[in-house]
């Protein structure tokens, strides 16, 4: 094996187990479950809700002209 292919092959490997393990923010974050639930429950709430339209919408093309 070539000392070039060897130090790559060790480079590698030691870039790859640097990193830092992931938590979950619900897991590690105090009342990080309690404020998703809620806002879940808003976006949920106003998926139920009807949106309000303009009756002055405006016009987007002229009428026609004969």
């Amino acid at each position: 094996m070539n000392i070039r292919t060897a130090l790559l092959a060790a480079t590698a490997l030691g870039l790859a187990h640097t990193g830092c393990e992931m938590h979950p923010a619900s897991k590690t974050v105090p009342g990080y479950a309690e404020k998703m639930k809620k806002k879940q429950e808003e976006k949920q709430s106003q998926a139920h809700q009807a949106e309000a339209t303009d009756p002055n919408a405006p016009t987007y093309f002229p009428p026609k002209g004969n």
